[in-house]
């Protein structure tokens, strides 16, 4: 896949980062899109889970970090795709900015749910994610 820079240059963009923006493109906009719909739709879910005798501790674990939760996690999602986006046209600024949104990703169950509970297997799959972008970021310019 070949990348047509502001000027009009062609550069190569290499598979490793093809791959990797795609995944990210496809898991960070889906977590955006979740995250949108909880929020817009909270209170809705807040009562059903409420009532109902389901048992999905999980996600009543998440409530409890309240709107503000959903809509930092957009928030973080969105500027995660920007700097897919921003590493797809080969672009380094799109490495801090997905840097920086995947650390705040980590966090945030820290900020808002007192109950949150480390885990090991998202901080290996951010820093994969994190590592490989680093690997590619000789190909990107500024």
């Amino acid at each position: 896949m070949d990348s047509t820079d502001l000027s009009g240059n062609n550069k190569k963009r290499p598979e490793l980062l093809t791959w990797l923006c795609v995944l990210t493109f496809i898991g960070s906009g889906i977590a955006a899109f979740s995250n949108l719909v909880v929020f817009i739709s909270y209170d809705e879910l807040k009562v059903f889970f409420d009532q109902e005798a389901f048992d999905y501790s999980e996600f009543e674990v998440m409530l409890a970090g309240g709107k503000r939760f959903f809509a930092a996690g957009f928030v973080f999602y969105v500027l995660s795709l920007f700097g897919a986006f921003r590493m797809w046209n080969l672009y380094k600024t799109g490495f801090h900015f997905y840097t920086a949104a995947q650390v705040c990703i980590l966090l945030l169950p820290f900020v808002f749910i007192k109950s949150a509970q480390f885990s090991v297997f998202n901080l290996l799959l951010t820093a994969t994610f994190i590592l490989g972008y680093a690997s590619q970021l000789k190909f990107m310019k500024q």
